[in-house]
């Protein structure tokens, strides 16, 4: 934290870590999963209450769905910030996989890592929203807060944002600021964090193949199996479909998808080269648990790849009998796949839906039946901006030399920021965890220390360095 935040800052970070530590279990035990509705309005409640603990003015907004969290912390100072947040989680999926409850916030020991929080949303993101509550409160209660906050928590980040991108949509005037950031654990496994400058876009989808009158098949519910032999299968009518949509690699097929996809700037690709000097493709594969890539090539040419193309991906296919043991003889009357397209700079939510209706009408699919949820564009910040310079300036003052990466293969809302608001923006973080997602998902708790420590440090950076407007 050294030419940046007071000492007194980082001494009390530290002696109150165990403090912010049961702070953050306290959240993380309360269930928040926004695609059943389980725990959310008593969690919103709870955010709430901790942003009017630091002295924000809070209120929650909502146009149907989950409430959106809103808190305000005006100090006077000349910069202002607004801090993206989300305090959903995804479901918890097999409870057996779990090797601590998914809401107890247990402490456990992590192979590789140390001692850290086992629990659903304790790297995706609950963890650093109680841990930025935590680090902002120490600040105000031994020094002053040097920037303004607006805080935005989201309780739908994994069905859709729909009430994020309406209040930022409607709300242009009261969002008035100097930039924005959506920060997060960002280390891997060596110890070295990120810095992020873009993400995709994405496009959910849900399709589903019914028997129907006009391609066959049993319409009303399941039948034997044997009229497999002269009655159509609508499982097969999908896999079918589905094949269509990618390569033998498993790369986007739907015809014209590529055409709205631009290459790297020359900026883009100076970056990614400088990247590829620090990348380690074996520890990305370790923290993934995965055993190899699908494209046997140089390291700045998996990262062009990871970063600048589109992917067509399954989610998941459910359809007729699929209980474990025993066996049923059926032919199911429908199924359905949970589609992800993740869209890169230039591509548009409504011309890729377009494509893909015209790629399936084309082929005789038209009888499928697609459901849309949420989706938003991509989005990009400029690497040349003030926020992204303090980002960086912050991560080097707590001792760490950051990979800066021109965009992450993952997807927020952050076209909101670059479409409504017209902001630069950052995504940034010290710390670890990982198995976002997944069963036993964790944050390493040392990590917890040195985000609290990135992120106190980045609001002093940001004072400093933000350029100096009329108020």
């Amino acid at each position: 934290m050294a030419g940046f935040a007071p000492p007194e800052v980082g001494r009390a970070l530290d002696s109150r870590f165990p403090e912010a530590l049961e702070y953050t279990r306290r959240l993380l035990r309360q269930p928040s999963v926004s695609a059943t509705g389980e725990g959310i309005r008593e969690c919103s409640e709870l955010v709430r209450q901790m942003m009017a603990d630091i002295g924000c003015k809070t209120r929650t907004w909502a146009k149907g769905g989950h409430p959106l969290v809103i808190g305000e912390l005006d100090v006077g100072a000349p910069v202002t910030l607004i801090v993206y947040e989300m305090y959903d989680v995804q479901p918890v999926g097999d409870l057996n996989a779990w090797q601590a409850p998914p809401f107890a916030a247990e402490i456990r020991d992590v192979p590789g890592v140390g001692q850290a929080i086992i629990g659903r949303g304790s790297t995706n993101s609950k963890g650093a929203l109680a841990n930025h509550l935590f680090a902002w409160k120490t600040i105000r209660d031994v020094d002053e807060m040097p920037v303004n906050l607006k805080i935005l928590a989201e309780g739908e980040e994994e069905i859709s944002s729909a009430n994020f991108i309406a209040y930022i949509r409607t709300h242009r005037r009261e969002l008035k600021a100097d930039a924005a950031i959506a920060n997060d654990y960002s280390e891997d496994l060596r110890g070295v964090p990120t810095i992020y400058l873009g993400v995709k876009g994405c496009l959910y989808l849900t399709v589903w193949s019914r028997g129907n009158p006009q391609a066959g098949g049993p319409m009303d519910s399941e039948i034997h199996s044997s009229n497999a032999v002269w009655i159509g299968s609508p499982v097969w009518r999908l896999l079918q479909a589905l094949t269509t949509l990618v390569d033998g690699d498993q790369r986007p097929a739907i015809d014209g998808i590529w055409d709205d996809v631009v290459p790297p700037t020359k900026r883009d690709s100076a970056m990614v080269r400088a990247l590829a000097k620090t990348f380690d493709p074996s520890a990305w594969l370790q923290e993934e648990r995965t055993a190899k890539f699908k494209f046997d090539l140089p390291k700045d040419q998996l990262l062009l790849k990871y970063l600048f193309e589109p992917t067509v991906n399954i989610c998941g296919i459910y359809s007729g009998y699929i209980e474990h043991g025993g066996t049923k003889t059926v032919l199911p009357h429908e199924a359905y796949a949970k589609i992800d397209i993740r869209l890169v700079k230039d591509m548009t939510v409504e011309g890729t839906l377009r494509k893909l209706r015209a790629h399936l009408k084309k082929r005789g699919y038209d009888d499928l039946r697609i459901e849309v949820h949420g989706p938003y564009g991509p989005a990009k910040t400029d690497p040349g901006s003030w926020i992204a310079k303090a980002a960086v300036e912050a991560i080097e003052a707590n001792g760490k030399q950051p990979e800066v990466w021109p965009s992450s293969g993952g997807t927020m809302p952050a076209f909101a920021f670059d479409e409504y608001l017209k902001l630069p923006w950052v995504s940034m973080g010290l710390g670890h965890g990982s198995r976002a997602h997944a069963p036993n998902e964790y944050a390493s708790i040392d990590g917890m220390k040195r985000f609290m420590a990135g992120e106190a440090t980045l609001l002093y950076a940001a004072a400093k360095r933000a350029p100096k407007r009329p108020r």
